[in-house]
């Protein structure tokens, strides 16, 4: 079992990891494209998606867990909406959502699309999985609100297995954004897919130890 001290010093790394990574990703992100309205549409929402996962760095590295942990799944809404908007959205639905005359349809109704249509669909089933539970966190429920009631204290008490977790996750849903981002605008990303590959075999060799349940 890993001590306190270990465990502070596990989350300093992933800290100091994800940073690293924000630093590749504004190299490898380009700032300029011509695009459609879909395309600016779906552009948006995956911005968003990267700003969130920023957002989700900077909060954590403060050590403001529960805003951190609540963001995680308008992160998620982020990019499965830029991915539905570019993939499987109808021209009518790009029109409606871009002009504010119609929501983006649920989460559900997206990763059925996407399940379907997307080079990346797998991937969005899998982020789905975590779907609800991150929710819990967003909207303050059940185990949002048991990070906060000790036995002895009304405070936080997220551990660093599940800190360390959420940053892993972020860190993978972010170079997703990034990946779609840059395929818009018809740029190459054969180095983030290699970064994805190189982040998605480093956490399955040495796991966090902790669900993010």
């Amino acid at each position: 079992m890993e001590t306190s001290e270990q465990q502070g010093f596990e989350l300093k790394k992933a800290i100091e990891r994800s940073t690293e990574l924000s630093d590749f990703l504004h190299r490898a992100l380009g700032e300029k494209a011509d695009l459609t309205a879909r395309g600016r549409l779906a552009m948006a929402y995956l911005s968003i998606a990267l700003d969130h996962r920023e957002a989700i760095l900077l909060l954590v590295s403060c050590g403001a867990y529960t805003s951190a942990t609540a963001l995680h799944r308008p992160l998620l809404e982020a990019v499965m909406s830029g991915a539905w908007v570019e993939s499987s959205a109808t021209d009518t639905d790009v029109e409606g959502i871009a002009t504010f005359k119609r929501p983006q349809p649920k989460a559900v109704t997206m990763i059925k699309g996407l399940r379907k249509t997307h080079e990346l669909g797998k991937w969005f089933e899998v982020l789905y999985e975590h779907y609800g539970i991150v929710g819990d966190y967003t909207h303050g429920n059940v185990r949002q609100l048991s990070r906060w009631l000790g036995r002895d204290a009304i405070e936080p008490q997220f551990s660093d297995g599940q800190i360390i977790e959420l940053l892993r996750h972020t860190n993978i849903v972010g170079l997703l954004a990034a990946i779609l981002r840059e395929k818009l605008a018809d740029r190459p990303v054969t180095q983030l897919f290699e970064m994805l590959a190189m982040l998605t075999n480093t956490y399955r060799s040495h796991p966090a130890g902790v669900s993010t349940e």
